[in-house]
């Protein structure tokens, strides 16, 4: 049996930073372990972090959480590896520092704020175009929603998009972390605009506001049942059964356009959502929290949805494949 070629992924996540980067370059590992040995490196390993790499990947590597971080990684490597990178603070010479080795070099971005080395740039956020990012004459981009780095359920939910009929459900879900609590300005709004949703709310394992939240659960009037540490197969059916969405402009949103495509309103977490919101917007995927509406929604773009195929896994697992000739 041929052995499998191997692929380093190097991403962090936790409360403060969000989980992001965490979720979409384990997407990746989960897309492409059929075919690589994929290894996740990271410094900041939870149980919920282990858990979830070791579902996908062949080994996990606990880094330093100090800025030894980035020689303890290039210690890893011995040349022959494909690299994944995902995060904004490995710039051009640490980029560099990897190629050095003798590694193919994959980064994922989302703020196009530095010069790339790398082989390939998968930017998933759309209406990117290649003219904002300073890249190498070999330098492959991959840009659009056509390259969403989704898990598999999520992905194979796409085709059923069309089968739901409209109801009261509304889904509530700002990601992993939500580190300033937005989740709980938006039930706050909703309790006093006495909208009758039956709202589901998803609290992501780096939440740090759970008490704050269950103070006001147990004093609000809204009808509102909560959800912790959901797989993405419950995600997936959770996100099927509600016609409407409040999400964060960020993997999230784009899971639930892939599975449900119904009405999406967008509260933005973090700066660099800030593009993912303009291009909703501008695409009639995503709308202003005030459009809320009960009987009368705003009704999201059919072209614009059919972006979200759920086939990225196929287009990018492509690219893997000729990095590794």
């Amino acid at each position: 049996m041929c052995k499998k070629p191997k692929i380093y992924i190097r991403a962090d996540g936790n409360s403060e930073i969000g989980l992001g980067h965490v979720i979409r370059s384990l997407a990746l590992a989960e897309m492409l372990k059929e075919d690589f040995s994929c290894i996740f490196a990271t410094r900041f390993l939870t149980d919920y972090i282990h858990t979830e790499a070791r579902k996908v990947c062949d080994d996990v590597i606990k880094l330093p959480e100090s800025d030894d971080h980035f020689e303890a990684f290039l210690s890893c490597l011995s040349g022959d590896e494909i690299v994944v990178l995902d995060n904004y603070f490995f710039d051009t010479d640490y980029q560099k520092a990897i190629k050095n080795k003798g590694c193919k070099l994959v980064c994922i971005d989302d703020i196009h704020d530095t010069h790339f080395v790398a082989d390939v740039v998968i930017n998933h956020t759309g209406g990117v175009t290649a003219d904002a990012y300073s890249v190498e004459l070999y330098t492959q981009l991959c840009l659009g929603v056509q390259y969403v780095l989704l898990r598999k359920d999520f992905l194979k939910a796409a085709p059923m998009r069309n089968n739901f009929t409209a109801n009261n459900n509304l889904l509530i879900c700002l990601g992993g972390a939500d580190p300033h609590n937005h989740v709980l300005q938006i039930l706050r709004w909703l309790q006093e605009k006495q909208l009758n949703f039956k709202c589901h709310l998803v609290l992501g394992n780096a939440f740090l506001h759970k008490q704050e939240i269950d103070i006001f659960l147990q004093n609000t009037t809204l009808h509102i049942q909560t959800y912790h540490n959901l797989s993405s197969k419950d995600m997936v059916e959770l996100m099927q059964q509600c016609s409407q969405a409040i999400c964060a402009p960020s993997s999230i949103s784009m899971e639930y356009l892939t599975v449900r495509g119904g009405t999406l309103y967008l509260q933005q977490i973090a700066d660099n959502q800030k593009e993912v919101l303009t291009f909703y917007r501008q695409k009639k995927l995503g709308f202003e929290l005030s459009q809320i509406s009960l009987l009368s929604p705003p009704i999201p773009s059919k072209q614009s949805l059919n972006l979200f195929d759920g086939i990225s896994d196929k287009r990018i697992n492509k690219f893997f494949k000729m990095l590794s000739i």
